[in-house]
């Protein structure tokens, strides 16, 4: 997949939006069919999602008719083991943005201590 990111013509500060997604194929979650749109993210917030002006927005990702989709929910995963992948980067390749472990009962119990082992395990 190729996308292109091209920095908007306009003036600084006079930017409605920080990141513009254009020409997408867009599947909202809802479970309805995919259609074609733009999505606007202001303060890292997703603002305007549909067709509307794109022209003032500080980056534009022109996303050449590829699907964009919110990120997914892996229900029943073994990610006990994420000390060793704390970014978690083969689960964010892969557009999951929420796990949920636990399910066959060997996750951990206490929840602190993984939180913790897990901040640290970041900055190694």
């Amino acid at each position: 997949m190729v996308i292109s990111v091209t920095p908007a013509n306009s003036i600084a500060g006079d930017n409605q939006f920080d990141l513009v997604i254009t020409n997408a194929r867009i599947i909202d979650g809802t479970g309805n069919p995919w259609f074609r749109g733009s999505i606007a993210v202001k303060n890292g917030r997703i603002t305007k999602v549909g067709f509307f002006d794109t022209s003032r927005a500080a980056t534009k990702i022109d996303a050449k008719g590829q699907i964009v989709a919110p990120g997914f929910i892996d229900v029943h995963t073994h990610v006990e083991d994420i000390y060793d992948n704390p970014t978690a980067e083969n689960f964010i390749r892969m557009g999951v943005t929420s796990l949920i472990t636990g399910n066959c009962g060997g996750s951990e119990l206490d929840i602190r201590h993984f939180l913790v082992e897990l901040r640290k395990s970041l900055s190694r």
